[in-house]
């Protein structure tokens, strides 16, 4: 439903007179001056109030849904997609306690997301009271800040304190609001959204000329990226191509680096490409620019490496670094180009014919595989349909499974598409929250979620939450009858897989239950056609396809 705060609320921030609002109607236009779009949330009894007021304004949409966890995956999708902070809602007890696992997605990837909960009247905090949980406590392994407001004139500094931690620092915040404060007066006025939050730190080229030397000093140089070049990619291209490095991104960057550049590798680890670890470990300087995840099997022992990083608390998580450097690639990419521009360099070409050669090995491997046949439809060919028919500016959000793995190895991503994942925390289930998030903030744009059967019977429901909502996204289920990643590797290791397999339900039939369109494919031709059907319909749409279940190469437990 639509929703309004009172106009006389309105008339009094814009003249700067004391705003004598409400709690819950603080909370609200606090949000709305931090430009926030959507609450997506479930009802509770701790919450009523604020669902009240929320209906009484249209600045901000609220999205009811189907559970918790849908909505906290939701607004940690959108904070991935924007920057900016999200907000999801739930009451007190159950409520919050389903939150979590949302959340955690948010905390581990570094997502900003601000958790609003109700809490019990400040009475009975602390008592056997029904739906009492010490909220601060639950939210500590979760998030960066928890507070919970025992005044209404703690709201002006609480509100500010979390959304900046949020923004500034990529993590979760929370505030439990007692369900008896939300019609309390506040004294004080909602802080606007400053862009100084944004101001680009200087690394003065001083900082900046020993890693220019290092790299001017080496043979054998990757760059592995990640989502952090989003905003300066022409610049990494740029600078990959004048030092004639082989390039290396986490699946979420994909698109951000032409995917048939002579000098992309593809994704790192067992779910990347055999090209990147080959280089990987013949590399002799590995640059990380925006990216900290790395599988710790592929840390090769023979190379150094650099890393650049907006947050110096990611720098040399999981490997250890000759040289870091703390500030934002919008300043540090140009001021590498002109010092290497500067410094000699031959551009090694008998590194770049060593990348060719491999990328041609690499390309020649997984173009048999792409193009498959047979049915059940095998997942490789299921990714090559969606590299093909996809928009090129779509949204796809990938669940967790063996269909990731095939995914990053197989898809071809194009420069104006986005890939959402769960990526260190890795929960079944992303998804379909992940596409509907995107397509609310991006209504323009094809939301298209790629899931197993074990992760769509996870959040399946929220399928609903597309049709309230009249959202045309797609969601694709690879259907294999089983946690496939599991089961290949309890085989690969001579266990019983007790727990593996799955009976599903007739995945199109719940769509159309729900009140979208709901198709089965069974061969490569099908799934095409489907997709095409989908995209036109201009409705929510389910896709089964029945896929086989091959192990990923180099499975083990």
């Amino acid at each position: 439903m639509s929703t309004r705060l009172a106009p006389d609320s309105r008339e009094t921030a814009r003249n700067g007179r004391p705003y004598g609002l409400t709690v819950a109607q603080f909370l609200l236009e606090q949000l709305r001056l931090w430009e926030v779009k959507n609450i997506y949330g479930v009802i509770g009894d701790s919450t009523l109030y604020l669902l009240d007021e929320l209906a009484k304004q249209s600045g901000i949409r609220y999205i009811a849904c189907k559970h918790e966890e849908g909505a906290a995956l939701m607004a940690s999708a959108e904070a991935k997609l924007t920057g900016r902070v999200a907000v999801c809602l739930a009451t007190s007890g159950p409520g919050a306690v389903n939150l979590m696992n949302g959340l955690a997605d948010a905390y581990t990837d570094g997502a900003p997301v601000l958790a609003l909960t109700g809490q019990v009247e400040t009475a009975k905090i602390g008592t056997r009271t029904k739906q009492y949980i010490d909220q601060q406590r639950l939210f500590s392994a979760v998030s960066g800040f928890s507070a919970l407001l025992a005044d209404p004139q703690a709201l002006p500094e609480m509100m500010p304190e979390a959304l900046v931690t949020a923004q500034t620092r990529g993590t979760v915040a929370h505030i439990a609001i007692p369900k008896n404060m939300y019609l309390q007066p506040v004294k004080g006025s909602p802080q606007a959204y400053g862009p100084y939050l944004h101001q680009i730190p200087e690394v003065p080229e001083e900082a900046l000329r020993p890693f220019a030397e290092s790299i001017r000093g080496c043979e054998r140089p990757v760059l592995v990226a990640g989502r952090g070049i989003r905003e300066v990619r022409g610049e990494f291209l740029s600078y990959a191509e004048s030092i004639g490095a082989a390039v290396i991104t986490t699946l979420p960057a994909r698109p951000l680096f032409p995917n048939d550049h002579e000098l992309y590798l593809g994704g790192l680890g067992q779910a990347g490409s055999e090209a990147a670890g080959i280089l990987l470990s013949e590399s002799d300087r590995i640059v990380l620019m925006g990216a900290t995840w790395w599988p710790e099997a592929y840390v090769p022992s023979n190379a150094r490496i650099l890393q650049i990083d907006k947050e110096p608390s990611r720098i040399g998580i999981s490997h250890e670094v000759e040289i870091g450097l703390t500030g934002d690639l919008r300043q540090i990419l140009p001021s590498l180009l002109r010092l290497h521009k500067k410094i000699p360099d031959s551009g090694r070409p008998v590194w770049r014919s060593r990348i060719a050669e491999v990328k041609s090995e690499w390309k020649r491997k997984i173009g048999r595989e792409a193009s498959l046949a047979g049915t059940p439809v095998p997942p490789q060919t299921v990714m090559r349909i969606l590299s093909e028919e996809l928009a090129p500016d779509a949204v796809i959000a990938v669940d967790t499974g063996d269909h990731t793995l095939w995914f990053n190895r197989i898809f071809q991503a194009r420069p104006n598409q986005e890939i959402l994942v769960s990526g260190r925390w890795r929960t079944l289930g992303f998804a379909l929250p992940a596409a509907i998030s995107a397509r609310l903030r991006f209504p323009e744009r094809q939301a298209v979620a790629v899931a197993g059967d074990g992760g769509s019977l996870q959040t399946l429901m929220e399928f609903r939450t597309a049709v309230d909502h009249a959202l045309p996204i797609v969601l694709v289920v690879l259907n294999n009858h089983a946690y496939a990643m599991e089961k290949n590797r309890m085989n690969a290791a001579g266990l019983a897989t007790l727990g593996s397999l799955l009976e599903n339900p007739d995945f199109a039939r719940v769509a159309e239950a729900c009140g979208g369109l709901g198709f089965k494919a069974s061969d490569a031709e099908q799934l095409r056609e489907y997709l095409r059907r989908a995209f036109l319909s201009g409705r929510p749409a389910l896709i089964e396809v029945e896929t086989a279940c091959p192990a990923v190469p180099h499975t083990k437990i």
